[in-house]
């Protein structure tokens, strides 16, 4: 019998963070080259990202809050910083934007075929190895991106339609009993982002592993999977999201200014450090949502 077979529907929170601690440990090799391969070029474009719009933050719209930044790459160039503070310099900084979204998607994508695969072959007892992982990517990406596209459309149309209504209901509310309810509103709102989100991170997986099963499909399907599981699923989440934003906030404070630290070889120690803590970070979310969607796949077929 498969081994996603024998996962207990009724396997919880601390089942699947144990689950997806054995799936890496077990299998170190392969998911080390995958790291190596795949997720330490992510994981540079996020910390890189953090980096550069701090640095053109400051020379763009003359914040000074970034005090002496330990890797000004401004320094190295031959850009003109006159003008930075301009529609120019705003037109780089969207570019650097536009360019930060592309290749985090493509990466993103890469990584999470690829790592689905890998613990799908785990899952049902097949040998795999680097190149046999990375020959899912010509079957998948079309399904995958088109999906994650899709995915992205609803987050955007989200937060723009309800958070736009969130922002103008709180600026009219100043009472008492109008301002408890703007606070269960935005309870409420944040609980339908992360909703969003669990959902298309599972109708990803859902396009990876599931033949012709994609887009709204995967959408529909991931809904129907997480039905029961949904908690657990929230609670990886929320644990990710919290390790990311500590360890964006270290890297922010302690690497990239000299207010807290002035020495730049342990400032650049401490860059480095929170580069290997994302990627770990990066990895364990790929496996824990390939796990949520076996669990939850298997509660759907024990009922």
């Amino acid at each position: 019998m498969e081994k996603h077979n024998e996962l207990k529907a009724a396997l919880g929170f601390f089942g699947v963070l144990k689950e997806t601690f054995e799936l890496i440990f077990s299998n170190k090799k392969i998911f080390s080259q995958i790291t190596l391969a795949l997720i330490v070029p992510l994981s540079l474009i996020l910390q890189a990202n953090i980096l550069v719009t701090q640095l053109l933050s400051s020379k763009i719209f003359g914040n000074n809050d970034n005090m002496h930044p330990t890797f000004d790459i401004f320094q190295y160039s031959n850009l003109n910083l006159s003008e930075l503070n301009s529609f120019k310099g705003v037109a780089f900084w969207a570019l650097i934007k536009f360019s930060y979204f592309f290749f985090t998607l493509i990466f993103s994508f890469l990584c999470t075929s690829t790592v689905a695969f890998i613990v799908s072959c785990i899952y049902t007892g097949k040998d795999i190895n680097v190149k046999k992982a990375f020959s899912i990517i010509p079957k998948v990406w079309k399904q995958v991106l088109f999906t994650l596209l899709i995915s992205l459309f609803i987050v955007f149309f989200y937060d723009v339609v309800f958070g736009s209504l969130l922002v103008l209901t709180l600026g009219f509310l100043f009472n008492g009993p109008a301002i408890i309810a703007a606070v269960v509103a935005l309870i409420l709102f944040f609980a339908g982002s992360l909703y969003i989100t669990i959902t298309w991170h599972l109708a990803i997986v859902v396009s990876v592993l599931e033949e012709n099963v994609y887009g709204i499909k995967a959408i529909t399907k991931s809904r129907f999977l997480l039905k029961g599981k949904i908690g657990i699923a929230m609670g990886m989440l929320v644990i990710s999201g919290v390790c990311s934003a500590v360890i964006d906030a270290i890297f922010q404070k302690f690497a990239l200014r000299e207010l807290l630290i002035q020495n730049v070889g342990i400032r650049v120690g401490i860059g480095v450090f929170c580069f290997l803590l994302e990627s770990l970070l990066i990895l364990f979310d790929l496996v824990v949502q390939t796990v949520v969607y076996y669990v939850c796949k298997s509660c759907r077929s024990s009922s």
